[in-house]
């Protein structure tokens, strides 16, 4: 028995080496960081020196910023150090990347709740129990949260326009973005803008566009909790005379540059998954769809496809990479060809989801990319307009109804091109099958006439998100016989993603 056992130690630490010793040989023939990160997360959970498991841990995080676990397991060796700002601070990054880890938000909302920091340790129990709604300790955190006297007024940030306190904003528009977060731990009851009542969500996103004027404007942000307490913001914006092209008919690379500054796209196509079933032309659509955005306008395309499209590539992509090149008067269009998913949810709702290389079909819960996690990303960039453009089916979107588009071409394409949008396309609903013909996806082979012209209704050469998803429905709807009809509406503002047809 003594014998047994000493072998089968011995064995675990041979398989131990190996599993090093083969991510060590795998890093060094990787195609990218990324695919380097794991060994160092490997290198980590496997030595017995916490100091040395640190440094591994932000080692593979410098590898690959979209990696979650290395955050993860990073701030909790802060936290049992006791130094628990660095905890809070690893904690915060994984739960921005989307962390499915119900602990981790437990743990980052009893460090806050410690801290004093009320609104956001309430904002993340909610979370942990969004996940796991029976989870005990979270309950109990909660109900210390809760009990927490309540005197203050909501906490309000600014995405836009961002500022510090005091300084002035200089703007060009005939309209204004505002937008940001407002949280209390008693939750929000309304958020209002120079006295005009804003969109909020249920985290307390809201959003609200106004007009500003030539000269010196004040835009004065208001918010109440559902006790009562209020707090307020201002931020002094100076507007300039800005003028757009006066005819009805984009015809200009000049014109097009005076709407928008910097055009990005990400776009990923998935033909051959590693446990998913294979796609056969979605590769083939992710680079028609990058030869047409550059064709139209697009001076940043970024593609990922097949193997290099895992979770933490993307997640990279978006929120680390992406952040850092956007300005206000960008736009920003996320491509995404392969599978997608969605799961019913206890309370009745559905959560959908797009499913990258690595994701395993048994558990895509905590693999895939929920959309929440995509929606997330409109928080994080302060680009003027961004349009998700899916080919893959779910439902649990949260759409709103787009609105139509107007007769007066000009005056239109001058007011929307000044005002927030968030909107989204996606290929089918729940439960329909994405069909591939004639060497593309049906969706995708749609979508590139769109921007031939084919969706350009009142013929000034723009084509708006909403004129591009009024078309693709029923012709999507109608070339596959019912069986895939498109989703469409928008996410966020009043504004409208513009495309330029591209002159032959």
């Amino acid at each position: 028995m003594i014998y047994l056992k000493a072998f089968k130690v011995s064995f675990r630490f041979f398989i131990i080496l190996f599993v090093i010793n083969f991510f060590s040989l795998s890093g060094a023939l990787a195609f990218d960081d990324c695919d380097k990160a794991p060994h160092f997360l490997w290198k980590g959970q496997f030595t017995s020196q916490k100091e040395s498991a640190l440094q591994f841990y932000i080692e593979a995080i410098t590898l690959c910023p979209g990696f979650i676990r290395p955050y993860e397991l990073a701030g909790n060796l802060y936290r049992k150090k006791g130094q628990h700002e660095k905890a809070i601070e690893f904690f915060t990054k994984a739960a921005e990347l989307g962390t499915t880890n119900y602990k981790l938000y437990y743990l980052l909302a009893d460090l806050l709740f410690q801290k004093g920091d009320l609104d956001d340790a309430n904002r993340y129990i909610e979370k942990s129990l969004s996940i796991k709604e029976d989870y005990p300790k979270a309950l109990a955190l909660k109900e210390k949260i809760q009990k927490a006297n309540d005197r203050d007024g909501p906490r309000i940030i600014l995405y836009e326009p961002s500022t510090r306190r005091g300084i002035k904003v200089v703007h060009k528009r005939i309209n204004i973005s505002v937008r940001g977060l407002a949280t209390d731990k008693s939750g929000i009851a309304w958020v209002k803008v120079n006295q005009l009542d804003a969109l909020v969500d249920e985290h307390g996103n809201f959003l609200k566009d106004v007009s500003i004027q030539i000269g010196s404007n004040t835009i004065i942000v208001e918010a109440a909790d559902r006790r009562g307490n209020q707090s307020s913001i201002s931020v002094a914006v100076q507007g300039e005379e800005y003028t757009l092209p006066t005819t009805s008919v984009i015809e200009s690379h000049s014109q097009v540059r005076e709407l928008y500054g910097t055009s990005f796209a990400i776009v990923i196509g998935i033909n051959n998954y590693e446990k998913w079933p294979s796609l056969e032309f979605a590769v083939a659509d992710a680079r028609a769809i990058k030869k047409k955005l550059e064709q139209t306008g697009f001076d940043q395309v970024t593609v990922i496809l097949d193997k290099e499209a895992t979770q933490r590539r993307i997640l990279t992509e978006l929120f680390h990479e992406l952040p850092q090149k956007v300005g206000r008067n960008d736009r920003v269009i996320f491509y995404f060809a392969g599978h997608g998913q969605t799961e019913d949810l206890a309370n009745g709702g559905k959560r959908g989801y797009i499913i990258p290389v690595d994701a395993d079909n048994a558990d895509y819960s905590a693999t895939a990319i929920s959309m929440e996690q995509i929606r997330g990303l409109s928080s994080r960039i302060p680009a003027k307009h961004l349009l998700y453009i899916m080919d893959s089916c779910y439902s649990g979107l949260g759409l709103s109804r787009s609105s139509g588009v107007s007769p007066k071409v000009s005056d239109y394409i001058r007011k929307v091109s000044t005002m927030r949008a968030v909107q989204i396309i996606t290929a089918g609903g729940k439960g329909e099958q994405v069909q591939e013909k004639a060497g593309h996806g049906l969706f995708t082979t749609y979508f590139l006439r769109a921007l031939n012209g084919e969706a350009d209704i009142n013929r000034d050469n723009v084509v708006t998100g909403t004129e591009l998803g009024a078309y693709l429905r029923p012709a999507v709807s109608n070339a596959s016989q019912q069986s895939q009809t498109p989703l469409y509406g928008r996410l966020e503002g009043e504004g409208e993603f513009l495309f330029f047809i591209a002159k032959e």
